[in-house]
């Protein structure tokens, strides 16, 4: 079955005036995400949301949506120290249109930071990835993680 991946960031950089008003064209961007992750999972189909994201409202909306369509929700973290992360996202950028802004250098650190102090108030968070683990085994990891909260729900 078709998988979907809904970048928001992307999303977010379709909206005029985006760089101008980064908070409302994010809020924008999430309930146009929220409406086709909706109908796309009613079509019997799977969603990936590949975020950063540090709102638990945010995760808790999707963990809703999910259930309210008769999905089921895996959480996940990609686990890379800052300087991995901040190669990534300097590859990301680099790759395409910029839909970020500037993380480089010790920002990276301070958003590591950040991510892991939320991440320690997650229940239910998969860990994928680390230094070592290719693109291969991380999607491995969240297959299986699929698999077993389907399993059990």
């Amino acid at each position: 079955m078709a998988v979907v991946a809904f970048d928001i960031d992307v999303l977010r950089a379709m909206i005029g005036g985006w760089r101008d008003a980064l908070r409302p064209a994010g809020i924008v961007a999430r309930e146009m995400a929220m409406a086709a992750m909706r109908a796309h999972l009613r079509s019997g189909r799977d969603v990936i949301v590949p975020q950063y994201a540090r709102s638990a409202a945010f995760v808790d909306e999707l963990a809703a949506l999910a259930g309210d369509e008769g999905a089921v929700f895996v959480e996940c973290a990609l686990d890379a120290d800052p300087a991995e992360a901040d190669r990534r996202f300097a590859a990301r950028a680099a790759s395409g249109p910029g839909v970020h802004g500037d993380l480089g250098g010790d920002r990276m650190v301070d958003v590591a930071v950040g991510l892991e102090a939320f991440l320690t108030t997650r229940r239910h968070v998969t860990r994928v990835g680390g230094p070592a683990q290719g693109i291969g085994a991380v999607l491995d990891h969240v297959d299986a993680a699929v698999a077993a909260a389907r399993l059990q729900g």
